[in-house]
């Protein structure tokens, strides 16, 4: 027995083949954003410090700062060291 391939069977069998393909864009989309998820999970349980600088990274809120630490909106992080008396030197 043998199949013949008229046009509307070649027809339906490329539409097949172009619905599974559009169907593995979102798949692979969601795949993504998981893995990307999960490594961004992992990096912040690992302190990553690079993450302050990484482009798409926003940070909202920061926890865990020093004590007397002050916080300005918008503004570059810069580390600088305590003073033994605590007091900053004015320039």
């Amino acid at each position: 027995m043998s199949v013949r391939w008229s046009s509307e069977n070649m027809l339906q069998t490329l539409l097949w083949f172009l619905a599974l393909g559009l169907s593995a864009v979102p798949l692979w989309i969601l795949w993504r954003a998981g893995k990307k998820a999960t490594s961004l999970d992992f990096r912040i349980m690992q302190n990553d410090a690079s993450l302050l600088e990484e482009d798409g990274i926003t940070i909202h809120q920061m926890t865990g700062l020093p004590l007397n630490s002050q916080i300005t909106p918008n503004a570059n992080v810069i580390v600088v060291p305590a003073q033994a008396n605590g007091a900053r030197d004015e320039e």
